[in-house]
């Protein structure tokens, strides 16, 4: 029996469902978008494009986005049941350094840990979110290239099924 035959097309995929988690969780809150300091009126193509890139690494020099966010899935590993990995999600926050301490009252409060806190209230407050199941992995600083942008990377992980 040859794979195809035992592979079922599917109505939803795992892209589906993330596409859901931008379009109904993420772009949908308005205090996520406001420490994103996203414009009011901003359509979902231009937010995915300009400030929640999908990318494995950016390319493009940040000059107008004084915040953005470039989400990937890095690529996981198997589990002990077959057609099952533990995939990681990472949310690489580069903010320029003028608007770092401006986003709460308590200056000392960065606001890319602010970023990613609200993320992981998002993404974590129930059990599932439009259909996965998200999990707390690891958050830090890191380096970046970005002159005059500091980055913070937040990292997520759930399962996916052949």
């Amino acid at each position: 029996m040859a794979f195809a035959d035992r592979y079922v097309e599917k109505d939803r995929t795992w892209q589906d469902n993330w596409n859901n988690v931008v379009r109904n969780v993420l772009f949908q809150d308005d205090k996520l978008k406001s420490l994103m300091l996203v414009p009011v009126g901003t359509d979902i193509m231009t937010f995915q494009k300009k400030y929640f890139v999908r990318d494995a690494a950016t390319d493009e020099l940040l000059t107008k986005e004084k915040v953005r966010i470039v989400a990937h899935d890095d690529e996981g590993i198997p589990t002990l049941n077959k057609g099952v990995r533990v995939k990681y999600k990472s949310f690489d926050i580069f903010v320029s350094e003028d608007v770092e301490h401006t986003a709460d009252i308590d200056r000392l409060k960065s606001r890319q840990v602010l970023i990613a806190e609200r993320i992981k209230y998002l993404l974590l407050r129930q059990r599932v979110c439009e259909n996965i199941a998200f999990q707390y992995e690891d958050e830090y600083d890191t380096w970046t290239k970005t002159v005059g942008y500091k980055e913070y990377r937040l990292t997520l992980f759930y399962k996916t099924t052949v």
